[in-house]
């Protein structure tokens, strides 16, 4: 059964919150016991030794290479080649957040962003479940744990531009929400055109959390400057886009940049289909994974014109 939640979320950062993220980083050393059940559970994680980075593989033209094994991987930790002890791939269902930019700055384009929304849901795997949350002025949670995609879709219809723009406080608290998700596979889905005027948490702030969480960032970045817009406006406009390649960048997802005479569906097949056929490479952190240190984590594949999505890197608690 979903369940439905409308309400404005104020973000604070008491120390309450600053509690909840440690308790967080401490669940994410579970028991040698469990390092079999996680295999199955494709998710950026790590035991005492073992991790697991899920990684998505495109060709030239962003469609997914699949079939590949593990002599196709090279992985590199802190530029220390690591043999590769576990590959695993598989359409599980997922978690998924969406993030819809609804604030002022999006009148010319929310049809076009309710539009990607609607044709990511077409693509989705059956068994996801889903919450969807908007940004304006304050983060807003309009569904939460929907499983019927045609409730979001109801939702949608009734939605209008208006307010300042917070997406770094939504995407934050989105992030968290994530977290007290059932599937063990989490993304958010967000959509926007990456401008922010409104936000309490800055975009390093942000940046922070995002490569701490194990959840992946999928962007589509609506790319649609007024006619004639030029100087500190356009490197503006330039700034939020490359804001959301960040975002999926840094969590290991895919961004995407759509234009105003494009079709989403394409950009949404894409997002779908990177969450839906993804690698998990599996390899025991160098030196036993040294606590409260940062290891860079590179991810190569022996294929040319091939582009591969991961994590940059983790740090044990």
């Amino acid at each position: 059964m979903s369940h439905w939640i409308h309400k404005t979320v104020r973000l604070e950062r008491p120390a309450a919150v600053l509690s909840a993220v440690a308790a967080f980083s401490a669940c994410l050393l579970p028991a040698s016991a469990q390092a079999l059940q996680v295999l199955a559970q494709p998710q950026f994680r790590a035991d005492t030794n073992l991790i697991l980075v899920p990684v998505t593989v495109t060709d030239g033209r962003g469609s997914n290479i699949k079939g590949l094994d593990a002599e196709s991987f090279t992985v590199l930790d802190d530029r220390r080649p690591q043999p590769i002890v576990a590959l695993y791939s598989e359409d599980a269902p997922s978690s998924i957040g969406i993030v819809l930019d609804v604030s002022g700055s999006t009148r010319a384009i929310l049809d076009q962003e309710k539009a990607a929304v609607r044709a990511f849901l077409q693509f989705s795997n059956p068994e996801d479940d889903f919450f969807l949350a908007t940004v304006s002025s304050n983060p807003q949670v309009l569904a939460d744990r929907v499983n019927d995609p045609g409730e979001i879709e109801d939702l949608l219809q009734w939605e209008r531009a208006g307010g300042g723009t917070a997406l770094c406080d939504t995407v934050y608290f989105a992030l968290h929400q994530a977290r007290l998700r059932p599937h063990s596979r989490r993304a958010l889905l967000v959509i926007s055109d990456g401008m922010d005027n409104y936000s309490r948490y800055t975009r390093q702030e942000l940046m922070r959390e995002v490569v701490e969480s194990d959840t992946q960032i999928y962007t589509i970045a609506l790319n649609n400057p007024p006619v004639g817009t030029k100087g500190a406006a356009m490197t503006e406009i330039q700034r939020g886009l490359a804001f959301m390649d960040d975002l999926a960048e840094k969590s290991g997802g895919v961004s995407v940049r759509l234009r105003s005479h494009e079709d989403p569906s394409a950009a949404a097949s894409r997002i779908s289909a990177a969450i839906r056929n993804q690698y998990v490479i599996g390899y025991q952190s160098p030196d036993g994974g040294r606590r409260e240190q940062w290891h860079r984590i590179q991810i190569k594949v022996n294929l040319q014109k091939a582009n591969v999505y991961a994590r940059s890197g983790y740090q044990l608690p």
